[in-house]
């Protein structure tokens, strides 16, 4: 298929037109629920005929209601069978048509950070999309020292180059600043940037987090950006795109450039997803519903960067880009190892993990021909626990438990690697899958 950014910028169609058909059956619609399975009752207007006539459809989000998911249920990480029972409590079909907005979803695909810039409106029925997400190396000059750094999974102009050397600007966000707050006094401060305070730029009156540059003491480094957790949204979301679903042209345009074959017929006949439906099926065609963690991108030594991992997922896959993204530096993996496990000693004792449901966050893997690191980052979607709200991270995710599923990506991380160090050692790669602590594969 066509490029994935490319995909962005044929997602400019203004959707504002309703099929006659969907307008015409909104007239009447009861749901009733037999043996697990929705079926919809609905009165419809037949055109041209001046009369009116019953249809019911029944609807379990299962594979017989549509084409075979790319992911059996067997292999989904503790709880996520939640995922596609929360599809049976979406109304179908939906009444109208929605459009793209700035609070889809944590992701490669989507922001993870709230656009301050008002909407203006536009006299022609055509709007640049915005999200656009950009992985862009460049060059900041500091006293006549140039050094690369790389903007991860992150909005265009959403970071600018520090004061000082050494540091980044980050546009603010209130709930990632208080994060950042508790863990400069948290067991984790060594496993995060270091928060310097925050800054308006007088030029664009912009408040800005001002944080250590992670890649300031690497030479042309490798980096990899992973997204930790069985889910990368927060219930509230999903809550709130319950409440009147709409159907999402953008969304079903997204769908079937990765898989032709993921929508319904009715979805296809329709052009159309409703925000449920799209963020259940995206969380489960790459390892995120596998393994707890998914690759959001690579960039290689040389400059080259890929984000070409929406349907890495099975462990080979992980195995493969791994080994891909350490060839050449031996000493990387046993260092990331070491990292990963201090990280998750550190976790189980951290006050900060402890009363947080971490979302959307990512592990930063940093390496160059002397040193290896690996760091916690973006917190825009962490949030404090409900009170009295206790969750170990690892247990399976039900709706209105908040676990998150961290620690299984972190025990599987530290699985993986250290499976690549054993392939390393034996010269080849491993054909059959190893079970990781918390993999349920």
């Amino acid at each position: 298929g066509a490029d994935w950014s490319e995909l962005w910028f044929t997602l400019l169609r203004c959707n504002r037109c309703y099929p006659s058909e969907v307008e015409s059956n909104k007239s009447y619609q009861k749901k009733n629920v037999e043996n697990g399975r929705i079926k919809v009752h609905r009165k419809e207007y037949v055109s041209g005929k001046g009369k009116f006539r019953m249809r019911s459809r029944c609807y379990d989000g299962s594979d017989a209601s549509r084409s075979p998911s790319p992911l059996p249920t067997k292999m989904a990480a503790p709880g996520y069978e939640q995922y596609q029972k929360s599809l049976l409590e979406v109304p179908w079909p939906p009444a109208e048509y929605g459009e793209a907005s700035s609070d889809d979803l944590s992701s490669e695909w989507d922001s993870d950070v709230p656009d301050p810039s008002p909407s203006i409106p536009k006299p022609s029925g055509w709007r640049k999309l915005r999200n656009i997400v950009q992985w862009t190396p460049f060059f900041q000059t500091y006293k006549k020292q140039r050094y690369p750094w790389v903007q991860l999974a992150g909005h265009q102009g959403n970071f600018k180059a520090g004061p000082e050397p050494g540091t980044i600007l980050k546009k603010l966000c209130p709930k990632e600043q208080l994060c950042f707050q508790f863990l400069m006094k948290d067991v984790l401060r060594p496993y995060v940037p270091e928060y310097k305070g925050h800054i308006t730029c007088e030029d664009s009156e912009t408040t800005y987090l001002q944080l250590q540059d992670l890649l300031g003491e690497f030479i042309n480094p490798c980096v990899m950006d992973c997204k930790i957790g069985v889910r990368t949204y927060l219930e509230e979301e999903l809550a709130k795109a319950k409440e009147k679903p709409k159907l999402r042209k953008d969304m079903y345009e997204k769908m079937i450039q990765i898989d032709p074959n993921a929508p319904t017929d009715e979805e296809h006949k329709l052009k159309g997803v409703t925000k449920p439906r799209y963020m259940v099926w995206r969380e489960t065609i790459s390892s995120t519903a596998t393994l707890g963690f998914r690759i959001e991108g690579i960039k290689k030594s040389d400059g080259k960067s890929s984000k070409d991992f929406k349907t890495t997922k099975t462990r080979t896959q992980i195995l493969e880009s791994f080994k891909d993204f350490t060839e050449g530096f031996p000493h990387a993996v046993p260092k990331y190892i070491q990292r990963l496990k201090a990280i998750k000693a550190t976790l189980e004792v951290s006050d900060f993990f402890t009363t947080h449901e971490v979302i959307g966050s990512s592990l930063l893997f940093v390496h160059d021909q002397n040193n290896a690191n690996v760091w916690l980052i973006d917190f825009a979607k962490t949030l404090v626990l409900p009170n009295e709200m206790q969750i170990d991270h690892g247990s399976s995710w039900v709706v209105g438990n908040h676990e998150d599923g961290y620690l299984i990506g972190v025990n599987n991380l530290i699985d993986i690697f250290s499976e690549l160090v054993s392939s390393t050692t034996n010269q080849t790669v491993p054909t059959t899958l190893v079970t990781a602590p918390q993999d349920v594969t």
